[in-house]
């Protein structure tokens, strides 16, 4: 791409703003996906998370695309997960979304779609070769943006409308005296979250829910528990039932208790987890598709329920794959499969059979009817989970190979004895369902991610930071 810094993967395209991801580049991105999708429905969706950068990228966008002849739907600010929803309900081929979802405020990003999902390697290295071969100064350079080739629609409301089919929505109505508190890190989620938890009847106090006067976010973007303490403090000092965050596109969210309490990622997916097998019918042929990044909490709920657990690389991308080729395998089989899933590392739930992908949005309403249908607090429910204890260390690798690094720490960890299993830059090994260490290169930082987990804190702790050390040593001979 041309760019040192701009990190091209299957999760999107993500740099700096007006430096890597400036605004020749992304018109070049934007016009070469245009062309590589090469469709008669020339229709593509657009959207963006609240980031100030997103203005300029998104006129370069609509530049890119439009000397491209297509049609673009501009659905403005907007969560990530209701454009996904919005252009797969009406059959649009194509969606770019602007966003740096949880990285900090200088990044913003591509994310681009194709047909069902993110793009595949052979898509990018197709856009890739558009990119690096065609004369694209040459498409249409004169031409301008034509009202006609743009439209606008608010989509948010027939997503929440389209959404309370797939909960229980009358019960909720009837029963919900929860009261609520959502930091949406003045994101994209300010624009649908609240406003859905209103009309599920919740008494819901919004936090950081604008920019400040000099454009800055009123915190740290990613929604862990360092970046949540006015939440936290929100939510036990004013005695509210639980408490919700996002990242600046609302694919993520997480959870305070009413005590207080921030609990991990991959709580919310697993209480998700436990309420859909705990009242599903028997008969019914049960998966549960998570990463290598999730908890062993997923193999211990779904031994309970006779249900199968499916683990795949980390990336949203290989979830969306497995969960429709296990749909699609079922298909004319008289014994029904129900199929879901979601990155526990992030809060996310993928629920196909509403939206095929990662919905933080969707979660939250998930999260409000199991409150309300089973009358239970959030710490009641969480302490009847199967108990296990994360810790993650991260580790700048900055410019140093990545591929060199894996391979060295790979060899490292197998003549210490370890049992190694890889799938693509993934390293993964433990012990059964006691414990687990993964090792992930992020892909969309240069960082690598430590993540450790056991049935003892001290351990899972002794485990990472070993790791940890190990990798840092390797880096240094480098």
């Amino acid at each position: 791409m041309g760019k040192k810094n701009l990190i091209f993967t299957l999760s999107g395209i993500r740099g700096i703003a007006k430096k890597d991801l400036d605004f020749k580049t992304v018109k070049k991105i934007a016009l070469a996906y245009g062309l590589w999708l090469n469709c008669k429905d020339k229709r593509v969706i657009i959207g963006k998370d609240t980031r100030p950068s997103g203005n300029e990228i998104e006129k370069a966008v609509v530049e890119g695309l439009t000397e491209a002849d297509m049609h673009i739907i501009n659905l403005g600010i907007c969560p990530a997960p209701i454009i996904i929803y919005t252009k797969n309900k009406n059959n649009i081929p194509g969606a770019i979304i602007i966003t740096g979802s949880h990285n900090p405020p200088e990044w913003n990003g591509l994310k681009l779609l194709s047909e069902r999902n993110y793009l595949g390697k052979r898509d990018i290295e197709q856009i890739s070769n558009i990119i690096n071969t065609k004369n694209l100064d040459s498409y249409s350079s004169k031409k301008s943006v034509k009202p006609k080739n743009i439209e606008s629609m608010n989509a948010i409301p027939g997503y929440i409308k389209d959404l309370h089919e797939f909960i229980a929505y009358k019960r909720i109505k009837r029963k919900n005296n929860l009261r609520v508190v959502i930091d949406t890190g003045a994101g994209a989620g300010q624009y649908a979250t609240p406003q859905l938890l209103e009309g599920l009847g919740c008494k819901v106090k919004v936090l950081n829910n604008e920019l400040l006067v000099n454009d800055t976010f009123p915190r740290e973007i990613e929604p862990i528990e360092e970046n949540l303490q006015d939440l936290r403090m929100e939510v036990w000092q004013g005695k509210y039932d639980i408490g919700f965050a996002h990242d600046s596109d609302a694919d993520r969210l997480a959870i305070i208790g009413e005590n207080g309490v921030c609990y991990p990622e991959d709580i919310g997916l697993a209480l998700i987890t436990e309420y859909y097998l705990k009242n599903n019918p028997i008969e019914k042929e049960l998966f549960v598709v998570t990463n290598l990044a999730s908890s062993l909490r997923f193999e211990a709920i779904a031994e309970k329920y006779n249900a199968e657990v499916i683990r795949t690389p980390v990336g949203e991308r290989y979830l969306i794959d497995r969960i429709y080729s296990l749909i699609l395998k079922n298909e004319g089989n008289s014994r029904k499969r129900l199929v879901f899933g979601g990155e526990g590392s992030c809060g996310g739930f993928i629920f196909p059979y509403f939206n095929n992908t990662r919905d933080g949005i969707f979660a939250a309403a998930k999260i409000i009817e199991i409150l309300v249908i089973t009358g239970s607090k959030v710490s009641d429910l969480v302490s009847n989970l199967p108990r296990f204890y994360s810790y993650r260390e991260k580790i700048n690798i900055g410019n140093k190979d990545i591929n060199l690094i894996i391979n060295l720490v790979k060899k490292e960890l197998i003549e210490e004895g370890e049992e190694v299993n890889q799938i693509d830059l993934d390293i993964r090994f433990g012990e059964g369902k006691d414990w687990f260490i993964l090792i992930h290169p992020s892909n969309t930082e240069p960082i690598i991610r430590v993540i450790s987990e056991a049935k003892r804190e001290s351990l899972a702790r002794v485990y990472c930071e070993a790791t940890a050390e190990l990798i840092k040593l390797i880096i240094s001979r480098m």
